[in-house]
């Protein structure tokens, strides 16, 4: 365990169930997460749910700004010590969740920084946290999380796979994901019981359209709501797309006997954009 080997045995027992805490100890993995990310001195870092700074104190040593997030008041003392060397690096005692990201992260941005997103998620709001960031008002470059290795798999997932879903669809449509490297459950304190995996989200570059990025979770969450029906039986039962379900796949030129998990992202935003187009507008 090297440097961090007091850590694991002061906050062993200080783990808090209600916020999914499990604390990385292993510094081997956090040099592989550090290689992971590619840092550059100009980076600009938010790092989520930073517990007492075992990653954290390495991350701002690499970059030109860390800004550290933490819930868990308890933790926050020990954390501030880590990162008392760093002039460049802030503590923010907050919930990611609720917080104002822009607030927080916009003082700190210039044309010469780039904003990357990091953290050890909390196994219970790992994917509650990642959908918000991929709506977020800042300008991220990417996003490398530790979570658990299904929702790894469920976010990084291909379609026709037991793992692709809603989950999938929704980060790859906002982004390009990467599947990173699994971690044993005896890098953490306390021992998770199942075992964590890193994975990138690059945002692609979208022009804002609320209006299609609402209509596109509607229908992706209709049609995987029925994992067992087939495509035109799951969208024949909502009540907005039910009435026009038939023509949106044919307009589209999508076969309706297929099952929703074996759609490409390009499908589902097909099938959205002939919605939007000729049946939302009023155009049948």
């Amino acid at each position: 365990m090297g440097v961090y080997s007091s850590l694991v045995k002061t906050y062993a027992s200080g783990h808090k169930k209600r916020f999914g805490q499990h604390f990385l100890r292993d510094t081997g993995v956090i040099d592989r997460i550090i290689r992971w990310m590619q840092l550059h001195p100009d980076d600009l870092v938010l790092e989520i749910g930073a517990g007492d700074g075992a990653l954290s104190s390495r991350l701002a040593s690499e970059v030109a700004r860390l800004i550290a997030v933490e819930l868990d008041r308890d933790c926050i003392p020990r954390l501030e010590a880590e990162l008392a060397p760093y002039e460049s690096a802030t503590v923010v005692p907050a919930d990611i969740l609720n917080v104002d990201l822009v607030q927080i992260v916009t003082p700190f941005l210039n044309s010469h920084k780039r904003l990357r997103i990091a953290g050890n998620l909390p196994y219970n709001i790992a994917t509650a946290i990642i959908e918000r960031l991929l709506h977020c008002d800042i300008p991220v470059h990417d996003m490398s999380f530790m979570v658990q290795t299904e929702v790894a798999q469920r976010i990084t997932a291909g379609p026709g796979s037991r793992q692709y879903g809603y989950l999938s669809v929704h980060c790859q449509h906002h982004s390009n994901v990467r599947l990173g490297f699994k971690v044993s459950p005896s890098c953490f304190v306390p021992r998770p019981k199942v075992s964590s995996s890193l994975i990138s989200l690059h945002p692609k570059p979208v022009l804002p359209d609320s209006d299609f990025e609402a209509d596109f979770e509607a229908l992706g969450k209709a049609a995987f709501s029925h994992r067992r029906k087939t495509l035109a039986n799951s969208l024949a039962k909502h009540p907005v797309f039910g009435p026009v379900s038939n023509g949106i796949l044919q307009i589209a030129g999508i076969d309706g006997s297929r099952r929703a998990e074996d759609l490409s992202v390009a499908e589902f935003e097909i099938l959205t954009r002939t919605y939007v187009d000729q049946f939302k507008s009023g155009n049948p």
